[in-house]
C-alpha cells in the first residue's frame, strides 16, 4: 500500500515574548482543502504526545508520535483501517463501533478492540430483526432464517468467542489476531447489510 505524502509547515505562533514552536497538518484524506487552517499541534521540549489526530472537515482519523517538539512518527490512517470499508447499508453507529475498534486496536486495547466487534455484531444482527438475547442464541437463530450463511455463521461465532474473550476472561490477545477480528467484524457487516 503506497502512503500519501502529508504535507507538514512548520510556523512560529507569538504570544506576548515567547515564541513556540507549532506543527501545521494538512489532512492526509482531503488535503486540507474543506479547512481554511491548517491542524495545529504543539508539543513542548520535555513533552511527548501519542495520540490520534481528527480531522474535523472529513472525520479522518490518523495518528501521530511526538516527542520534545517534533514529530517523530506520522501515518496517513491507522494501522487496520476497515471502516472505510463497510458498505453503504450498515448503519452510522455499527460503523463507529468498528472505528472505535480500530482507535483500541492502534492503542493497544486489544479486550476493548474485540469487546467493540461483539458489540457491532450483536447490534447488527437486531437491525436485522433477530431479537436480542444471549449472542449465542441469537446466532443460531439467524443462521436458522437464513441471516447467516453457513460461512458468516462461523465467522460471527469467532468473533464472539474473541469478544466473550475480551469482556470475561483474564486471556491475552494476540495483536495480528485481534486485527483479523476487526476484518471479520467488517466482512460480516458487509454481509448482513448487502444491497
Amino acid at each position: 500500500m503506497v502512503k500519501k505524502k502529508v504535507v507538514l509547515l512548520l510556523s512560529k505562533l507569538r504570544r506576548g515574548r515567547e515564541q513556540k514552536e507549532m506543527l501545521d497538518l494538512k489532512c492526509p484524506n482531503c488535503q486540507g482543502k474543506q479547512r481554511h487552517e491548517p491542524i495545529q499541534l504543539y508539543c513542548g521540549p520535555k513533552d511527548r504526545f501519542v495520540g490520534i489526530v481528527q480531522c474535523l472537515a472529513c472525520n479522518h482519523e490518523f495518528p501521530i508520535t511526538m516527542h520534545s517538539g517534533s514529530v517523530q512518527k506520522l501515518d496517513t490512517a491507522l494501522p487496520v483501517t476497515r471502516s472505510d470499508k463497510l458498505v453503504a447499508g450498515v448503519s452510522p453507529d455499527l460503523k463507529e463501533d468498528i472505528r472505535e475498534a480500530e482507535r483500541a486496536h492502534y492503542h493497544q486495547c486489544y479486550k476493548a478492540c474485540v469487546t467493540m466487534c461483539r458489540r457491532a455484531l450483536q447490534l447488527g444482527l437486531m437491525d436485522r430483526d433477530v431479537e436480542d438475547g444471549p449472542l449465542g442464541g441469537m446466532l443460531k437463530e439467524a443462521h436458522r432464517k437464513d441471516v447467516l450463511t453457513n460461512d458468516t455463521y462461523n465467522m460471527a461465532t469467532s468473533i464472539k468467542g474473541y469478544g466473550d474473550i475480551g469482556a470475561h476472561r483474564r486471556e491475552t490477545l494476540d495483536p495480528e489476531e485481534v486485527r483479523m477480528v476487526i476484518v471479520m467484524g467488517v466482512r460480516m457487516l458487509n454481509e448482513l447489510f448487502k444491497v
